[in-house]
């Protein structure tokens, strides 16, 4: 059976197309700028944590004295986090990886996907991803002697079981 096609109809579908491509490409590069940077997020998490237990293969001691700053006096965490480089400057403090997240019909953004944000809104997505484990724990009791907790000495048990115990403290 045929449908008959009022004459006021001839041409909506053309109409509706024209309409609605552009609606459906907005939400495709809205889509497609999230979708990569869960991707990305997905991939650093693999390797952040292959490459975390690969650093401590075989080490009961982990994380040891040795990554301690002078300034920690209660520590027993260790971590690696995801960088893409370092920021400009100098300065060792990490630049996570961006994505843009593409807005047909938006003007550019001002910030740049470098530079530390400066305005309230921004179309970049930064992800970054760290891992880490509490291991054992250290306490400094002077500026060249690090000790594990608990130890012979007159060092406290309760520090094991103190929150602090997985943490860094200053």
């Amino acid at each position: 059976m045929k449908t008959k096609i009022k004459p006021d109809q001839k041409g909506q579908a053309l109409i509706e197309l024209i309409v609605f491509i552009p609606l459906i490409l907005t939400i495709y590069s809205v889509i497609g700028g999230f979708a990569s940077s869960i991707n990305g997020s997905i991939n650093q998490q693999k390797v952040t944590r292959s490459y975390f237990y690969y650093r401590i293969q075989n080490n009961p001691y982990m994380p040891g004295p040795k990554v301690a700053q002078e300034n920690w006096k209660l520590f027993g965490m260790f971590y690696i986090g995801w960088r893409s480089k370092f920021a400009s400057g100098g300065g060792e403090q990490p630049v996570m990886p961006c994505y843009k997240i593409s807005i047909p019909f938006k003007d550019k953004p001002q910030d740049e996907c470098e530079e530390p944000y400066t305005q309230d809104t921004t179309l970049y997505l930064r992800v970054g991803t760290v891992y880490g484990l509490c291991g054992q724990t250290y306490y400094r009791k002077s500026a060249t002697a690090v000790h594990t907790v608990p130890d012979h000495t007159d060092t406290d048990f309760k520090m094991l079981l103190a929150r602090e115990s997985c943490t860094i403290v200053q």
